[in-house]
């Protein structure tokens, strides 16, 4: 049976601890919080923090939960690779280096120590306590977000470049806004509210033993954002595979290049359209293998045959790039790729995979022969 890790967190605790070390992994989505789920997390902070706009009538012993942080410890690096969580904990470290910067001039000794309190969160300790910010207790190696590097330095300078257009950015400049506005409101009491933050809102972090624990948490707890994909489990190994600098870039085109088609031609009942592409692959590799068995094994288990043998083939991307492409023309009814009766067949078969999803291919062959 896998082993569990369970405990119920204040943001302090959880992120001041020394043995917190994130990774946001290579396979993971791109941050997405837009401004209006910025404004809701704010606006229930706010309204638990300070209750009918008082901070008096704050009950001490209250907690507010913020969601679950799923992770599994990777032996590897020694890092936690958040599965569950990522939105969450990134736009918490851009609440957080808000907090810190309105901070910087307080004489207030209660301001002092929440400073000294979120250092903790955002950067890593030596054994006095003190905040390396060389050190973040984050860092993010996700594939297709050509924004990360700018989230990390947010982190360390707590300087938001004026022109930039990412979405950290723009989060981080609604909060400091958000800030500036209540301390103008709230001026004598201001401190309770990251103080509040740090101790009273409580995260569940879960971490597993193994990254496939992990993923199985997150599908069974997962009802509003997207789980992991068994393509963006594919995406991960090509992009360690692709350890060259340039490769990698080639990769990262490439991949863009195929999750704009398969979004336009494919449109699953299950999964991503890049998973149904890979589904389409593996039955040509199948086909190649000449297996004619009636049951077809799970996409993942396919393709993680032999340490991910088939994904490691030089002519993978290409491949699936002509099978996009080949299924780009049916959708648009090319006739200049294909003759009408092909296009027709086509178009049969993939109508009764959408009204019959468990239809294998051979079986659509003979309901559109009677």
């Amino acid at each position: 049976m896998s082993k569990l890790s369970v405990d119920q967190k204040t943001i302090f605790g959880l992120l001041a601890d020394k043995k917190s070390d994130f990774l946001i992994p290579d396979y993971q989505r791109p941050y997405a919080w837009s401004e209006e789920q910025c404004q809701t997390l704010w606006d229930d902070i706010i309204s638990f923090s300070f209750p009918d706009n008082n901070y008096e009538k704050f009950d001490k012993n209250e907690e507010y939960f913020l969601g679950s942080i799923v992770t599994f410890k990777n032996i590897n690096n020694g890092k936690l690779e958040v599965i569950d969580g990522q939105q969450r904990l990134t736009t918490l470290l851009l609440i957080l280096r808000a907090f810190y910067d309105k901070f910087a001039n307080s004489q207030d000794q209660n301001s002092i120590r929440t400073r000294e309190n979120i250092e903790k969160c955002i950067w890593k300790t030596d054994e006095f306590g003190n905040a390396d910010k060389n050190s973040l207790k984050i860092d993010s190696e996700v594939a297709t977000d050509n924004d990360k590097d700018e989230f990390l330095e947010l982190l360390r300078t707590g300087i938001a470049p004026e022109r930039s257009k990412s979405q950290y950015v723009a989060n981080f400049k609604f909060f400091q806004s958000k800030i500036d506005d209540f301390s103008h409101n709230v001026p004598v009491n201001f401190a309770y509210l990251p103080a509040r933050i740090l101790g009273n809102c409580i995260l569940l972090p879960i971490e597993a033993e193994s990254q496939d624990t992990a993923l199985r948490i997150f599908s069974t707890l997962n009802d509003r954002g997207l789980p992991l994909s068994d393509a963006d489990i594919f995406k991960a190994q090509f992009y360690k595979h692709y350890s060259d600098k340039d490769k990698k870039d080639w990769f990262i085109e490439e991949w863009r290049s195929l999750e704009d088609i398969t979004s336009k031609i494919f449109n699953p009942n299950t999964g991503t359209p890049m998973d149904e592409l890979f589904t389409r692959y593996m039955y040509y590799l199948r086909a190649k293998e000449g297996n004619k068995k009636t049951t077809t094994e799970a996409l993942r288990k396919f393709f993680e045959r032999n340490r991910y043998e088939y994904l490691k083939d030089k002519d993978i991307i290409d491949n699936l790039k002509s099978l996009a492409l080949f299924w780009e023309n049916v959708a648009r009814q090319n006739k200049n790729v294909f003759s009408e009766n092909i296009l027709k067949l086509c178009a049969a078969r993939s109508l009764l995979r959408s009204v019959f999803p468990m239809i294998k291919g051979d079986q659509a062959q003979r309901m559109l022969q009677k």
